[in-house]
């Protein structure tokens, strides 16, 4: 009995990391919402990239682009791979009250700086301009 028991615990914290990984992402910090665009770019996943702006938040052309991934066309999503797949998040994030600013570097071979301005609404993390 204690066996399964340990069976089963092992096998749900497998099943919660890989969907921690693979899902919706992580909008709890400015960080982790950051960090959803470079997995997006790394993994092809881009469905998680259509949570990261919300209209209320007023986010900037470029920010939407990346919103749109998910729908775009083959171009889009190639030209967003190319210039996001080697990015990465420096750092962690200055915030103040419900903005953040993140550090992170991208461009095609990762390394032009950059800016990701977050706004926070309702516990999550949102991109609204860089």
């Amino acid at each position: 009995m204690k066996r399964s028991m340990y069976v089963a615990i092992i096998a749900m914290a497998i099943l919660t990391g890989c969907k921690g990984k693979s899902g919706g992402g992580d909008q709890s910090t400015p960080e982790g919402a950051a960090g959803m665009v470079f997995s997006a770019a790394k993994s092809g996943d881009y469905g998680p990239l259509k949570d990261l702006c919300d209209a209320s938040l007023e986010p900037d052309s470029d920010s939407k682009m990346i919103c749109e991934v998910p729908t775009g066309d083959a171009e889009l999503k190639g030209k967003f791979k190319e210039y996001f797949a080697m990015g990465k998040v420096v750092g962690s994030a200055t915030i103040e009250g419900d903005k953040a600013k993140v550090s992170v570097l991208i461009g095609k071979d990762g390394t032009k700086e950059e800016t990701f301005n977050m706004a926070k609404k309702d516990g999550k993390w949102y991109l609204v301009s860089f």
